[in-house]
């Protein structure tokens, strides 16, 4: 067990390190796997070839549709020159006689967009490929630094809008349909918390983009973006651009209809409504291969990470790891913060740490008394804590979709995602001990 333990800390460490450096995920995700399995005592090549393999083709059948048609969506507003004009309808809106857009408004309006979108029930893959060029966009009109963008969208997406009460997001509905209570449990330490998780990475962002650009590191219009078509000055009109939008989150949330095919009729809606944009059929063409090209790169990416996931949850440090916090003493509420946690880092992410522990602490939480309200609530935020380390699907695809480099964006993804929201979680622990039947 001790080697099997230290086979999955080289693992989580080698990836963490070379995806730093740029390496390619499909390889690096299959070493460090190797790794695990080696110190594990797993067959290296029944290890790759079957475990590590089902996991990434696991995830890939259940995510690239929703990658591929997400990104096809956000390219039609890049080429188009749709997410300009809305960027700069709503910054018109904010800044108001003001000549420019301060960095504390652009980040409260990506914060209110992805809050408001994730709520609505719109997966933070396809929010994502969305956000990008409208947040790009207005970074530009503020000049922050590109590479700010990822931890603007993340801090918000990523965080407390997957694990507040009422939220449709998987942390919230798994969290709370499998302990059995309601998806609103723990309500006003859940809203109090997260709203906590929400200022402090608006204040953070804040901060560093106005050291950023004092520095003089701004918002490089001569560097390559996302999004290079944008910069077409044809651009739709706002609310014309707004209706797809609309319609995909209508047919989503409303209607009930799959987000694919809610995507894919967003797509044609925004072909029609905005097809003078796309110059000719070939800008169109162009435009889809593009999409395609991210999609798989994005995808194969973050597939490889849900294969080293795979691999760690059938080693015997893993399963071992679960008894050991299983007998410890104290509060029920502090024991399972600390497990969830745990579990959510040696997972690799938020679903797969809540797919372990779920079954394992749930019974030993209700055999010492807890509030199962508490518990689920507290399940839901330590899923969004230790997720989101450089090897984080989530942060992969943003860099991708954003065209940012890790290595530079990762300081301000970490701040928000993974210090903040711990901090939001350890508050969360204390209201509900403080707060049990609220």
């Amino acid at each position: 067990m001790v080697l099997s333990m230290i086979g999955i800390i080289l693992g989580i460490v080698f990836l963490i390190y070379f995806v730093m450096k740029g390496w390619p995920l499909m390889i690096v995700g299959a070493l460090a796997s190797m790794i695990v399995a080696v110190f594990s005592g797993i067959n290296v090549i029944s290890g790759y070839l079957e475990t590590y393999m089902s996991g990434v083709g696991g995830f890939l059948i259940g995510q690239i549709p929703i990658f591929l048609w997400g990104a096809i969506f956000g390219e039609c507003y890049g080429v188009t020159g749709g997410a300009k004009s809305l960027a700069q309808w709503i910054a018109k809106i904010f800044k108001g006689k003001n000549e420019t857009l301060s960095p504390l408004v652009t980040i409260i309006i990506v914060f209110l967009a992805g809050l408001l979108l994730s709520y609505g029930g719109v997966s933070a893959i396809v929010l994502m490929f969305v956000m990008a060029p409208l947040t790009l966009e207005l970074c530009r009109e503020s000049r922050i630094p590109q590479y700010m963008a990822p931890g603007m969208i993340l801090g918000c997406i990523a965080t407390s809008a997957l694990s507040m009460p009422g939220s449709p997001q998987i942390q919230n509905v798994m969290s709370t349909s499998t302990v059995g209570v309601s998806s609103m449990a723990a309500a006003l330490p859940g809203f109090i918390a997260g709203a906590i998780i929400l200022v402090l990475n608006v204040l953070f962002l804040n901060l560093a983009a106005k050291k950023e650009i004092g520095k003089g590191n701004v918002y490089d219009i001569n560097a390559e973006a996302a999004f290079e078509e944008s910069s077409n000055e044809n651009l739709p009109n706002p609310l014309i651009a707004l209706i797809p939008m609309i319609i995909v989150f209508v047919l989503y949330n409303a209607v009930g209809l799959d987000v694919n095919f809610s995507l894919m009729i967003g797509i044609i809606a925004a072909v029609i409504l905005m097809h003078k944009n796309f110059g000719d059929m070939k800008v169109f063409i162009k435009c889809m291969g593009n999409a395609c090209t991210n999609a798989a790169i994005v995808s194969c990416g973050a597939a490889a990470v849900a294969g080293f996931g795979a691999i760690v949850a059938v080693t015997p440090a893993f399963n071992g790891l679960t008894e050991v916090l299983a007998g410890f003493n104290g509060n029920p509420l502090i024991i399972s913060m600390i497990a969830m946690m745990i579990m959510t880092l040696v997972g690799g992410s938020g679903p797969a740490g809540l797919g372990v522990g779920l079954p394992v602490f749930m019974p030993l939480a209700q055999s010492m008394g807890a509030n199962m309200n508490a518990f689920a609530r507290i399940s839901a935020f330590c899923a969004t804590t230790f997720d989101t380390l450089p090897t984080n699907a989530g942060f992969i695809a943003a860099n991708e979709i954003c065209k940012t480099k890790a290595s530079k964006s990762y300081k301000y993804v970490g701040i928000c995602t993974v210090l903040n929201t711990t901090i939001g979680t350890i508050i969360l622990c204390i209201l509900c001990m403080l707060m049990p039947n609220l």
